[in-house]
């Protein structure tokens, strides 16, 4: 769409803090720019939402990677993958670190596989931690992804998406478990990579090294301070966008996430580690901190609103159970799983049945588990998995860009008789809803990148809108919401009659929840042809836009002018009967 006016107007907000726009645009320069309509409130519908759609949990093996043909024995995994399009060609690729004959905290093998059916695409060792997580994002702007990792004698390396290629190394403090995180720091255009309470610029330049907690190695980004730059959340530690210490908790140094659990638009920080779960403020107070249920380790937490209550919670596994805690500190519940390995393997969540509850994907030593999130009750069991456990969850993520989700899950045979390699699970009977094509690291929320792994300059707050984290979901909210576009107005402007023309905006407003992207909207002349028309590449939920205007001679126009709004029906909305506007008579006599 063109622009007609160079400033957005932000028009309503519903409960996520999504901004509208009505913003002029067309291609008709000849009525006066202040005949445009003006900008008007759009009432959403807060019942546009899909029902459940109940599926029946029926998993079916799409594609195993278990053998690695570049460097054979390394197809061990005990690190979460990482997937997104890392060549261009618009399919994802699962990359991940891999080793052989046990030796999980020695050097290994860094590999890409297609996301439809598992053939390599590369693989590397350019001296990385066979356990080290991975990181996957354009870093300097220029339409290349770079994928970043551990390395065994610099702390990260860097290396080329598309051929495997080494970019840089650089960095002092090493991690076997390090996972990196790429995030755009001062909102400059081009991103930083952080591992734990390290900096490095683009092009591998140190930025600055913390002097606080390191979190495992386990970084990543967000704005703590709700100034424009982000922050650098490492464990116990939030360092400022130049490296010095915001605030520590004094809890101990785990595993970080964010989220807003006290509904005040800042972030609070959950740390899990050394058997206990600590919820702390955003000025660094800790609000309360609690054993991990059942006792023992504490795995990387997961926040999402497990029960559909409107609130978020906070999933954790440990040696013996998977947990869902609340808010406040207490358990909702917990199920018995298997992890003595390490005790501190991790989840991720996913709202499977569009029904806003989430589900919990929990992959222990032998078995991959579906908990239904309000109550724990099993929703499926994957005998098969094997794995000697780290850090390491599945994924729910479009691997295929086929729109329909998968699970990706890594296993190894270190300890147990299993899988080995990566599995990727899908619905024999499609009934799981869509994701996103993308799950670009360890720290991952919805807002940190693009779908073509880009990295947002600005990104929005994950919590004012998902408040999720480590949890698989769409850019256009959650997944039971749905767009309702209307034809709200033609409005005519009477510049051109002297002509003999007629001209006329059309304005069309999305009453629905979620964004709607790429569809048309079509003026209709009085012998009932297209006369006119205009793709919308995106409207927020909320939002309106003003079209034209369009100047339709006296005998085309006839008995009057209609506009219709998703005439192809290419999109799925709460209301299907109001795209048509009413007909709009000549308004120039």
């Amino acid at each position: 769409m063109r622009l007609l006016a160079p400033t957005l107007l932000l028009l309503a907000c519903n409960d996520y803090e999504l901004a509208e726009n009505r913003t002029p645009v067309g291609n008709d320069r000849t009525c006066d720019q202040e005949d445009a309509p003006e900008p008007a409130f759009v009432a959403q519908n807060e019942e546009c939402v899909r029902g459940p759609v109940v599926g029946s949990f029926n998993p079916v093996v799409e594609w195993q990677w278990s053998s690695n043909p570049v460097f054979p024995g390394y197809d061990d995994l005990m690190s979460t993958p990482a997937v997104g399009d890392i060549t261009g060609d618009g399919v994802p690729e699962v990359v991940f670190t891999s080793f052989s004959g046990g030796a999980y905290t020695s050097a290994g093998a860094l590999t890409a596989v297609s996301g439809v059916d598992g053939s390599t695409l590369w693989s590397v060792a350019p001296g990385l931690y066979a356990s080290a997580g991975v990181a996957l994002g354009d870093l300097d702007g220029d339409g290349l992804v770079e994928v970043c990792t551990a390395g065994i004698a610099a702390a990260v390396v860097c290396v080329d998406g598309a051929t495997g290629a080494v970019r840089w190394q650089a960095g002092t403090e090493l991690s076997y478990i390090g996972s990196p995180a790429i995030a755009d720091l001062e909102g400059d255009g081009v991103a930083e990579v952080i591992l734990g309470r390290q900096v490095f610029n683009h092009d591998g330049s140190v930025r600055w090294v913390g002097a606080g907690g390191v979190g495992y190695s386990l970084g990543f980004a967000a704005d703590m301070d709700a100034d424009p730059a982000l922050e650098v959340v490492a464990g116990n530690t939030v360092y400022d966008t130049d490296g010095t210490i915001l605030w520590a908790s004094g809890g101990f140094d785990g595993i970080a996430a964010v989220g807003d659990f006290d509904a005040d638009g800042l972030a609070e920080v959950v740390t899990t580690g050394n058997g206990t779960v600590t919820l702390t403020d955003d000025t660094g107070a800790i609000l309360w901190s609690v054993g991990v249920p059942q006792g023992g380790g504490g795995g990387p937490p997961t926040v999402a609103d497990f029960d559909a209550d409107g609130a978020p919670e906070i999933g954790v596994a440990g040696a013996y159970a998977y947990s869902v805690i609340e808010g406040d500190g207490t358990t909702r519940w917990s199920m018995p799983v298997q992890d003595y390995s390490s005790s501190v393997t991790g989840s991720a969540v996913f709202d499977f049945e569009s029904d806003g509850a989430a589900e919990v994907v929990y992959a222990d030593e032998e078995t991959l588990w579906v908990f239904d999130g309000s109550s724990g009750a099993v929703e499926l069991a994957v005998s098969g998995h094997a794995s000697g456990t780290l850090y390491e969850y599945p994924l729910i993520v479009d691997v295929d860009a086929d729109g329909s989700s998968e699970i990706v899950l890594a296993s190894n045979n270190y300890a147990f008789a299993g899988w080995n390699g990566i599995t990727v699970i899908g619905d024999a009977d499609s009934t799981w809803a869509a994701s996103r094509p993308v799950w670009n690291q360890f720290a991952y929320s919805i807002t940190n990148v693009n779908d073509d792994l880009s990295i947002p300059a600005t990104p929005e707050k994950n919590w004012l809108s998902w408040n999720n984290f480590r949890a698989g979901g769409t850019l256009d909210g959650p997944a039971d919401w749905m767009p309702d576009l209307v034809v709200a107005a033609l409005e005519a402007c009477e510049d051109t009659c002297q002509d003999d023309l007629g001209s006329v905006y059309v304005v069309v407003d999305n009453r629905g929840l979620a964004a709607a992207g790429g569809f048309e909207v079509e003026l209709i002349d009085g012998n009932g042809n297209v006369a006119a028309g205009e793709t919308v590449d995106r409207l927020e939920g909320g939002g309106s836009v003003v079209l034209g205007p369009y100047a339709l001679g006296r005998k085309d126009w006839k008995g009057g002018v209609q506009a219709r709004v998703d005439a192809s029906d290419t999109l799925e909305e709460c209301d299907e009967q109001n795209q048509r506007s009413d007909m709009l008579a000549w308004p120039c006599e």
